[in-house]
């Protein structure tokens, strides 16, 4: 089968440039956060990395949380009157359901219910970062609408130039704890900003019978892509979260470098095409299912290809190369290089697809492999917790996630299928 090719029918010029935009911004934004965050990891040391990697966690889950998923739906939405009005909405209702989580959060460590090993100082931080980071999401849903693809890449460099600066700056004045969080957050409010000036005429006041017209008739993305993406944030981020209280931060500081540098050329394709990808998915799908077909198979194949290239000279020269820059105190972050490569392998089948379950309305085959991750998770965490030994809980999270990802795209692909028979005959 010959290799994705862009410039097919599949993607017009329009969508072409939009996935070179995307494409250009990710791959600066994350070259730059590589090289950054990897020269600066190694002055902070594994025990602040992983302080910052507990802090990413919260995140990663709250602004998923409090935002319904209700920005998938600006990309299904038509009428600009009823964008706006849904924008504006999903603004207010993510900024109110976060101050309730942090509030719910700060309760149970004041009750001593729960700990969750993080200050209320840091957990007023993590509120400001969750509703920013919420609104970003948000915004660049919107200018994947509107084709803004420029837009959503020049925010991408804004905030990774930011960020790393202001980390950097952060070192020298002493915060080698928590540096890596504040050069973030300010990274985060810069590119905030941006896109606030983008997007400001499309802000407004809700109209509350029209939002809730809107979201009725999507309401299939409130009942399974919510909870689905909701249990999915929680799955892939509540390691950290949790093994704090078990584990040395340094562990943790590993395990997130690991991540981080395995997830980044994955990250790098899935923001790119994954956006074009879902857009016209909707469009073929009810036009053109066959070509759905071969474009689907043409980007599993391309990002399978590329991870696994690039998964396989990680584990070689790369891991020899990192383990001449960073310090000793990094020594064993190849094994969780090696524990986490048949995950990232798996997941990249499924990543760049995602929104396909949505498309062929399957959208409880999300929820149902969300719900298995998120066990997969507790019970690698369980085990981990048992042997006293972290690695226990990457190896069995790896393995067990990345054969539920290939389940999952197995069933994705032959439903597909089935659908394409039926629109031939």
């Amino acid at each position: 089968m010959k290799a994705f090719n862009f410039s097919s029918k599949q993607f017009k010029t329009k969508n072409f440039k939009g996935v070179l935009s995307l494409l250009a911004g990710s791959t600066i934004s994350k070259i730059i956060v590589t090289i950054g965050g990897i020269f600066l990891a190694n002055y902070y040391g594994p025990e602040s990395y992983g302080v910052y990697n507990v802090f990413l966690s919260y995140i990663l889950i709250l602004p998923v949380l409090a935002g319904l998923r209700l920005d998938n739906i600006m990309i299904l939405q038509r009428g600009s009157k009823e964008i706006r009005n849904l924008f504006s909405g999903i603004i207010y209702i993510s900024l109110i359901l976060t101050f309730i989580l942090i509030s719910l959060i700060a309760i149970l460590k004041l009750l001593n219910i729960y700990s969750f090993d993080i200050s209320y100082g840091l957990l007023g931080l993590v509120g400001i970062a969750s509703v920013l980071t919420g609104w970003n999401l948000t915004q660049n849903n919107l200018f994947t609408k509107y084709k803004l693809f420029k837009q959503i890449s020049t925010a991408f460099i804004i905030s990774s130039i930011v960020s790393v600066v202001f980390q950097g700056i952060f070192y020298l004045l002493g915060y080698e704890e928590n540096g890596l969080i504040y050069g973030w957050i300010i990274g985060l409010i810069a590119s905030f900003f941006y896109n606030l000036r983008v997007s400001k005429n499309q802000i407004s006041s809700v109209n509350i019978q029209e939002l809730k017209a809107s979201i009725k008739e999507h309401q299939n993305i409130v009942k399974f892509t919510y909870p689905s993406d909701s249990i999915n944030a929680i799955a892939n981020n509540i390691m950290p979260i949790i093994v704090i209280a078990y584990f040395a931060t340094s562990e943790i500081g590993l395990y997130g470098m690991a991540h981080k540098i395995l997830s980044i050329p994955l990250l790098l394709l899935t923001s790119s095409i994954s956006r074009v990808y879902f857009q016209k998915s909707v469009s073929l799908y009810h036009s053109d299912k066959k070509s759905l077909q071969k474009l689907t198979y043409k980007v599993i194949l391309t990002n399978v290809a590329v991870i696994l290239v690039f998964v396989i000279l990680m584990n070689t020269i790369g891991m020899y190369i990192l383990n001449r820059i960073f310090s000793d105190s990094w020594a064993g972050l190849g094994t969780y290089v090696l524990a986490l490569s048949f995950w990232i392998l798996a997941r990249s089948a499924m990543n760049p697809i995602a929104s396909l379950v949505m498309v062929i309305n399957k959208n409880h085959f999300s929820l149902i492999f969300n719900l298995y991750l998120l066990a997969v998770n507790l019970f690698a965490i369980y085990v981990g917790v048992m042997k006293n030994d972290f690695l226990y809980c990457v190896w069995i999270f790896s393995i067990l996630s990345g054969i539920g990802y290939l389940v999952l795209l197995g069933l994705v692909l032959y439903y597909l299928r089935k659908d394409v028979k039926v629109s031939t005959n």
